[in-house]
């Protein structure tokens, strides 16, 4: 069992292109021969025996083959002797496992690593690790953020560049583009890039290709240091927008501040998203209330294009008709400056209580998965625990998919949804022990479900006033 292990989670990386690399061969013989038809446990063995520690922080690749977590347990592979949390990669077609938390010469680390973001092929792995093994020269005693190729087998820093003193830098919550050459992440380390002196947590982005480090997390006029901590970084596919939280109070416009600051003080910790435009360098607001002020948000993610910006918010003002102090979930159009709320009920009503969060956009912007402790999205469901949904924006179709096989609810909590770009495979968290037969370890598992004609849950139309466009649908 782990002795030291980051409480932090990362929401799933969106990762949605349609043109992908070859994938790579199978490291483990397996049973299976095809992606799962209903709802599978994903932290297993290759052989698949049940882990015998937790595991959680699930991420899935853009094509949908490889589900990527981090887990307490030391039998998913042999040889795991390290007492640690690792970091493993599932190959749904073939059943092999793999440990990516490790050094180029496949030594295992020394320490916990945490917070998976898979590439689209799922080659590249991207997480933080406070172990000081994975790569020479780490003596900074610190968490970093590292990404590892499955193909080659290479590990590398993202944040280790060499250059004494490395000192305390509190990296965390890394994020990789499809393609695996930009990975963003939070860092306290001031020497990053020239003019770093704001004292606080920023947002960086790291081309992996020439080595250049860019900072995000600045002002909406003129690139201003934030004066504050940001955190909590979101990218698109392609790597060009970054999103993230931030506590700044001079970060939105100056029209804007006084109306972000009143905000913080009425609803303390929660704070607005700011998505970042790598080509232009423009910082935006995209919590805004229905009268354009900034409000507080958290659980925040962009679809795979970078078009829409998806956030919880308790504040009545995101939309009318919304009530304070219920954190439900919205979607903003970037590009036409709209705000919806999806989290209503499976006949367009407000839920009666609960709170939704933690959405995520499959790559053709049709469906949107979220989790919500509402009872009353759809019906039937009495289990009084948080679940996971999918909300379909061409039909308004509500279904809940954090079930059994069988469509029995779970009797438990589930969180952390991830999807591929077809939207149609969802990987997510669940302490339940009746989403599939002989779940007796215990603790938190990743599942995988195929949401669809092949699977059966819980779906429900409304007619709500969704107006998301610019995609191809996938049929």
């Amino acid at each position: 069992m782990m002795t030291t292990r980051t409480t932090a989670r990362r929401l799933a990386a969106v990762t949605g292109v349609c043109a992908l690399a070859a994938l790579l061969p199978a490291t483990t013989a397996g049973a299976r021969t095809a992606p799962p038809s209903g709802t599978e446990r994903v932290s297993v063995t290759a052989e698949g025996a049940q882990a015998d520690d937790g595991s959680s922080g699930a991420a899935i690749s853009a094509d949908g083959r490889y589900v990527a977590f981090d887990s307490d347990a030391s039998d998913l592979v042999p040889g795991d002797t390290n007492g640690r949390s690792d970091v493993f990669v599932k190959d749904l077609r073939t059943g092999a496992v793999e440990r990516v938390n490790v050094a180029s010469d496949g030594t295992q680390a020394n320490s916990w690593s945490s917070t998976p973001s898979l590439s689209a092929d799922g080659r590249y792995v991207a997480f933080a690790s406070d172990a000081a093994n994975l790569v020479p020269g780490d003596t900074n005693a610190d968490t970093d953020i590292f990404v590892h190729d499955r193909r080659t087998g290479r590990t590398e820093s993202v944040t280790l560049d060499g250059r004494p003193p490395q000192g305390r830098q509190g990296n965390q919550m890394p994020v990789i583009s499809a393609n695996g050459r930009y990975v963003a992440f939070a860092s306290s380390r001031e020497d990053l890039v020239p003019g770093d002196t704001n004292g606080a947590q920023d947002i960086f982005v790291r081309d992996r290709r020439t080595g250049t480090v860019t900072r995000v997390s600045v002002s909406v006029t003129g690139g201003e240091q934030a004066a504050g901590p940001s955190a909590s970084p979101v990218i698109s596919y392609d790597g060009r927008k970054v999103g993230f939280i931030s506590k700044a109070s001079n970060l939105p416009p100056k029209s804007a501040q006084a109306a972000r600051q009143e905000a913080e003080q009425r609803r303390p910790h929660s704070y607005p998203f700011f998505p970042h435009d790598l080509d232009t360098g423009r910082t935006s607001v995209a919590s805004l209330s229905s009268a354009g002020e900034p409000v507080g948000a958290w659980n925040a993610s962009l679809s795979p294009d970078g078009r829409y910006a998806i956030f919880s918010s308790q504040y009545g003002e995101v939309v009318p008709g919304h009530p304070t102090g219920r954190p439900d979930l919205f979607v903003r159009d970037l590009v036409k400056g709209t705000t919806e709320q999806m989290s209503r009920t499976h006949d367009g009503k407000q839920p009666l209580t609960g709170s939704s969060g933690l959405g995520v956009l499959s790559a053709d912007n049709r469906r949107l998965y979220f989790q919500s402790s509402s009872p009353d999205l759809v019906p039937g469901d009495t289990n009084g625990a948080q679940d996971i949904f999918v909300r379909d924006l061409r039909t308004g179709t509500v279904e809940r998919v954090s079930v059994a096989t069988d469509g029995t609810q779970a009797q438990g909590y589930s969180s952390s949804a991830s999807t591929d770009a077809t939207g149609r495979l969802v990987a997510f968290d669940s302490d339940a022990a009746d989403l599939v037969p002989g779940d007796t370890n215990g603790v938190t598992d990743v599942f995988v479900r195929r949401v669809g004609p092949q699977a059966r849950g819980h779906g429900h139309s409304a007619a709500l006033p969704i107006h998301l466009e610019g995609a191809t649908m996938y049929q």
